[in-house]
């Protein structure tokens, strides 16, 4: 059963290249050749995560119903879209991609961490979600900047430049999950490459943890039951807060090292580049701390210790000047950050039992939670440059609050969380 996380994580890690794509397009001259004004390349960003918030929750019960099979559909689905991305002509076009977007990698995220729930034990899932998590916004900063950075002076006839960017990572994601269609499994009882005996192995051990882990029927009933769970919604704010501050950075960071005082005259290429690292560190960082989840089974202490990073970065960004450590303030705050919404979402998804609250728990965190993404689109723009300080406060805040309120719920029982009253981290006093 262990094939599956190198492939949902290579999944996912296209997932989010394609995702990406748009903010090393737009420093390679997207919105310059698109002739969008104003607030149109903000509004584009927008529109992408409002869709992608609606579909989660029916992309996970499709999910559910047929199986695997559904995530490389999506693959394929987004695939095709990051192509016809290389062919848009002016803003409406751009809008309407950026809405089949939303609507084909919106259940990506949730119905990944819904099929890890069937494979692995409740404390075993933090590792594995946090692996892919990592992996698929770091790496595909990094390799998306690294082929950013190699396509932008490619040209074949009419595509070139920012567009090529598109038609390139669009063939490779298509291909990836047209071939993924033959190996992608829906549950250890359907793995292939395993006998009969290590597939009733598989399910006997995480059957055995999870009592309520039997498929059940998809009714009104379970749905309400999956929406009542006040640890998921809890987490759904704790991964928005985190969405402003990893959203923010992987949409804008190109941009952000662009006008790093001595970097703002280097060419497009080497600004692509330039973002490579701290997304190489970031995921290093984050596979630590969720493999420290998992040696001690505790998550909000790793939250509020990974935070203090992030909130560091972010205060160097809003009282330093100097070009070397501001770009040092980036490596440090995208590693602050990255870690805490697989943490998150595994402690929601551990949380969750029978299937159906587990399909939805696994839609509501990041779906809710992409608030944070819509956001963060209006917390980075142009006119704030080069020091974007109504982003970094925000971030500032957002990281403190997280490293403040979540630790509390450490420990505690459902009937001791509400028993916090005004304590409990949800609460927030009216003036």
């Amino acid at each position: 059963m262990y094939h599956i996380l190198p492939l949902v994580t290579l999944m996912f890690l296209l997932n989010f290249i394609d995702r990406s794509a748009v903010g090393n397009a737009n420093v390679a001259g997207l919105s310059k050749d698109l002739k969008l004004i104003g607030y149109e390349y903000n509004i584009a960003l927008m529109i992408f995560y409002v869709f992608y918030i609606l579909v989660e929750p029916f992309s996970n019960l499709i999910l559910k119903k047929i199986g695997g099979l559904w995530l490389s559909a999506l693959v394929v689905m987004f695939g095709v879209i990051t192509i016809g991305s290389a062919f848009v002509r002016n803003y409406h076009d751009f809008l309407g991609v950026r809405i089949l977007f939303g609507l084909a990698e919106g259940g990506m995220i949730p119905g990944i961490a819904f099929v890890l729930g069937r494979f692995y034990r409740r404390h075993e899932l933090v590792l594995r979600i946090g692996t892919f998590l990592a992996l698929g916004p770091s790496l595909s900063g990094a390799f998306g900047g690294l082929l950013a950075g190699a396509l932008v002076k490619q040209t074949i006839g009419s595509v070139k430049g920012w567009r090529y960017i598109f038609l390139v990572e669009g063939i490779i994601t298509t291909f990836v999950g047209l071939a993924s269609f033959f190996v992608v499994p829906t549950s250890p009882e359907t793995v292939r490459f395993r006998n009969e005996e290590d597939r009733a192995l598989a399910v006997k051990r995480v059957a055995i943890e999870q009592l309520g882990a039997q498929k059940d029927k998809t009714t009104s009933k379970s749905l309400k039951h999956g929406l009542s769970n006040s640890i998921t919604w809890l987490c759904c704010l704790g991964y928005g807060f985190i969405n402003i501050q990893v959203q923010g950075a992987s949409l804008f960071l190109p941009t952000v090292i662009r006008t790093l005082g001595k970097f703002s005259t280097v060419e497009d290429k080497l600004i692509q580049l330039r973002s490579v690292p701290p997304y190489i560190i970031a995921t290093c960082w984050s596979i630590f701390i969720s493999w420290l989840c998992l040696r001690t089974r505790k998550h909000g202490v790793w939250i509020a210790f990974s935070c203090c990073f992030s909130t560091i970065g972010y205060i160097l960004f809003l009282t330093v000047r100097n070009t070397k450590v501001l770009y040092f303030a980036t490596f440090i705050t995208y590693s602050g950050a990255v870690p805490c919404g697989p943490i998150f979402l595994s402690w929601a998804v551990a949380n969750a039992s029978p299937e159906t609250s587990r399909a939805i728990t696994s839609a509501l965190v990041p779906g809710v939670g992409t608030w944070g993404s819509i956001v963060a689109t209006w917390a980075y723009l142009p006119k704030f440059a080069p020091r974007y300080k109504p982003g970094n406060s925000l971030n500032v805040a957002a990281a403190r609050d997280e490293g403040k309120r979540d630790h509390l719920l450490e420990g505690l029982t459902e009937q001791q969380q509400t028993a916090l009253g005004f304590k409990h981290p949800e609460f927030r006093y009216l003036i």
